[in-house]
């Protein structure tokens, strides 16, 4: 018998036809909010992310991230400032793998249910995943010294745990029918 997937509040039709598309125009807005910091800037792409996957649940929120990809790599002029990367010039962006990482940090935050401190650190968690593989992908496209990584990894920290916190809230009221006692 194959196992159901949990209720999420907009995982009724038509939502549900809706949710990565939906997804990917959140990740695209939440791009459009930017502090510049070095090497990536800090945007509110992940909050979007995180709302996806809680809402929708980890297949959405795994599409929406492949499909941002996709307009990425189609040369649409979706990421951070406007700025495009088609085709194989998206080999070359340093912050690339921090777009790739947004397929499995959606998953990640299916995981949600409505409990706050489980949802912060499963929100987290999706940061923490795609912070090491955006500056794994870094690392690997720019001559960025470990020392000078690991400083600007920890620049990015108290913005994810903020955007962790305030997705836990947002979604929180939302997912309270999942809880369980």
């Amino acid at each position: 018998m194959a196992q159901e997937t949990p209720n999420r509040p907009l995982h009724s039709s038509p939502w549900r036809h809706l949710a990565a598309p939906l997804g990917a125009a959140a990740i695209f807005g939440g791009g459009l909010v930017a502090v510049p910091m070095v090497p990536a800037p800090m945007t509110l792409q992940t909050l979007a992310l995180l709302l996806t996957g809680a809402l929708f649940g980890a297949r959405a929120a795994a599409l929406s991230g492949m499909l941002f990809l996709g307009a990425v790599l189609a040369g649409a002029p979706i990421l951070s400032g406007g700025a495009s990367a088609p085709g194989a010039s998206f080999l070359d962006l340093r912050t690339g793998g921090f777009v790739l990482a947004f397929v499995l940090g959606g998953a990640l935050a299916g995981l949600a249910n409505g409990r706050f401190r489980h949802d912060v650190m499963v929100f987290l968690g999706a940061h923490l995943a795609i912070l090491l593989v955006g500056f794994a992908w870094l690392f690997l496209r720019a001559d960025l010294p470990l020392g000078d990584g690991a400083v600007s990894l920890t620049r990015l920290l108290p913005g994810a745990l903020a955007k962790s916190a305030a997705a836990a809230l947002i979604v929180r009221p939302l997912l309270a029918h999942r809880r369980q006692p």
